[in-house]
């Protein structure tokens, strides 16, 4: 890990992906330990109920934060240990801490890593999305219709057509859509979010699908 190491401590944002034919979850485990030992910086276990942590004695030893408990100071390391989306939330506000993500479902944090431009500790690689600035003011737009969490009609059409920009600038990304709002917005509103991509994408399919038959 020792090459490892001296790479990922030149980063802020550390991604651990999932892995599905070797294991990452120990490894991951012994980053995030090892990053705040070499930087001499307090290490926050972040997970979604405290017995993910404490079943494992390294991480039990460190103070634990989980969605439901407990907030995260900012200026040491976090380790986030297979978090969902929602336990993500406790780091938003974070701007000086280092945070090591340790995925639990394959893929499930590759948007968020990207964002975040983290180091791939896998791949050996530092992440990034590679998107106009104009397909960055339509996924502010997005979001800033999310004021009221997308609860209305008008922030559902306005996102529709929002979309249709992405898709004409060819950046549409659902996933990198849903990631972006994450950074600013809670869960509860992203998943209303959710649904209104997940309606355009089954009326995008429906259309082309008929498209095909015609075709035919």
């Amino acid at each position: 890990m020792g090459d490892q190491l001296d790479e990922a401590l030149k980063h802020r944002f550390i991604y651990v992906p999932r892995g599905t034919k070797q294991d990452t979850l120990q490894p991951g485990k012994m980053l995030g330990l090892a990053i705040a030992r070499e930087l001499r910086l307090p290490l926050t276990v972040l997970s979604v109920q405290k017995d993910g942590a404490t079943h494992h004695p390294e991480l039990a030893k460190h103070r634990i934060v989980t969605e439901r408990s407990g907030s995260v100071a900012d200026g040491g390391v976090v380790l986030a240990w297979c978090p969902r989306h929602k336990t993500m939330e406790k780091i938003q506000h974070l701007e000086k801490s280092v945070v090591v993500l340790v995925e639990w479902i394959p893929g499930e944090m590759e948007a968020w890593a990207k964002l975040k431009q983290a180091y791939n500790i896998v791949t050996d690689e530092v992440m990034g999305i590679d998107i106009s600035a104009e397909a960055v003011e339509v996924l502010e737009r997005i979001v800033f219709e999310g004021y009221k969490g997308w609860t209305d009609s008008i922030s559902e059409r306005m996102v529709r057509s929002f979309v249709d920009d992405l898709i004409e600038l060819g950046a549409y990304n659902r996933d990198l859509v849903l990631a972006y709002a994450r950074q600013t917005k809670y869960e509860s509103s992203v998943q209303r979010l959710e649904k209104i991509l997940d309606s355009y994408d089954a009326a995008a399919r429906h259309s082309s699908a008929r498209r095909s038959r015609l075709e035919l």
